[in-house]
């Protein structure tokens, strides 16, 4: 008897740790883009700068990211893109980006001839998005306050 209340709160535990996948992908009302190739991000920098936020759909932290990112998205639909990269879905894509850890954020304010172009959470532009990355949960005012930098330096531009 003792095993099966066991084997319970152990199952009880897992459903509500995150770590199994309930299947919830984007909303169908969302404005976050689904990443499928880098091609999708060049395309989205021509009109403006782009978060990227790269997780996968069972991993806790991003559950926690996720409507954050989907009132940013909502916010900032006509000045920036918002996009989202599946590490489960699109691995390649996440391996672009050498991610190790998740959710992993980023402000891409341009690309270049040498690649992407990263706004530091201090307002500075770096080809380096190990400088530029935001690991785990982040605060929105972080993340907008990152973002409203790059929005104002293509502007500049």
């Amino acid at each position: 008897m003792n095993k099966y209340l066991f084997l319970c709160i152990v199952a009880l535990l897992i459903s509500f740790s995150g770590c199994l996948d309930n299947g919830t992908g984007s909303s169908a009302n969302s404005t976050v883009v689904d990443v499928q190739d880098l091609q999708q991000i060049d395309e989205a920098l021509v009109s403006g700068p782009v978060l990227v936020d790269i997780g996968f759909a069972s991993c806790p932290a991003c559950k926690i990211m996720k409507p954050t990112i989907e009132e940013i998205s909502q916010e900032y639909a006509e000045m920036a893109t918002v996009m989202y990269i599946d590490t489960r879905e699109n691995p390649g894509v996440a391996v672009a980006f050498d991610v190790y850890s998740v959710p992993d954020m980023f402000v891409i304010v341009n690309s270049s001839s040498e690649g992407y172009l990263y706004m530091t959470h201090e307002g500075d532009i770096t080809r380096d998005r190990n400088i530029a990355r935001f690991i785990g949960v982040t605060e929105k005012a972080v993340l907008t306050k990152t973002l409203d930098m790059a929005i104002a330096s293509r502007q500049n531009e």
